[in-house]
C-alpha cells in the first residue's frame, strides 16, 4: 500500500476548511441531501495503516457512523487499544467524509469514496477499497480540535477485511 505523507501546519483558530475538511460538515444525525451512489453492501471493516488497526464503516439509511480502532504507539499508551469514534460525518452521492473525536491528543479526518477492489467475492479481503485522503491531526492542546496543530496528510487505499 503506497502512501504519501505530507506535514501541514495549521494556524491558531483556523477553521476545518483549511485542513481539507469543510467547516460546514454536519453531524452524523443530519439526513443526506441526495440519493447515494455507493453500493449498499460497503459497510464493514477496512484495514487501517497501523498494526492490528481497522476502520469500521456503517452506512445505514444514508447516514454514516463508525470508528477507527488501533493500538497505541506512544510511551504512555503503548499497545493499549484506542477507539476513535466518528464525531462528524457526511455522505454525499458516492463520497464520504468523517472526522473522529480526539483520543490521547490525536484525531483523524477522512475524505474519499469506496471503490470496487480486487477481491472476487464480498467475503474476500479487498472486495472494496476505502480510497481518499486521511489527515492525522496533532493539536498542540491535546484535547482541543480548535487549537494550533500539526497535520499529516496521507493518500490512502484501505482494503475491506475478509468477512
Amino acid at each position: 500500500m503506497a502512501q504519501t505523507v505530507e506535514l501541514l501546519q495549521r494556524a491558531p483558530n483556523a477553521g476545518l476548511a483549511q485542513a481539507a475538511v469543510p467547516s460546514s460538515m454536519p453531524s452524523s444525525t443530519q439526513a443526506p441531501t441526495q440519493a447515494l451512489a455507493l453500493p449498499k453492501d460497503v459497510s464493514g471493516a477496512y484495514a487501517f495503516d497501523r498494526r492490528n488497526g481497522s476502520i469500521e464503516v456503517d452506512i445505514d439509511r444514508g447516514k454514516l457512523s463508525g470508528y477507527i480502532s488501533r493500538l497505541g504507539d506512544t510511551e504512555t499508551n503503548s499497545n493499549t487499544p484506542l477507539t476513535y469514534f466518528f464525531d462528524h460525518t457526511v455522505v454525499d452521492d458516492d463520497h464520504l467524509q468523517f472526522e473522529t473525536k480526539v483520543v490521547h491528543g490525536i484525531w483523524y479526518s477522512f475524505r474519499g469514496t469506496i471503490v470496487r477492489g480486487s477481491g472476487q467475492a464480498r467475503e474476500d479481503e479487498g472486495y472494496y477499497v476505502l480510497h481518499g485522503t486521511l489527515l492525522v491531526h496533532h493539536p498542540s492542546d491535546a484535547s482541543d480540535k480548535s487549537s494550533e496543530e500539526t497535520v499529516e496528510q496521507r493518500s490512502v487505499n484501505y482494503k475491506s477485511l475478509a468477512q
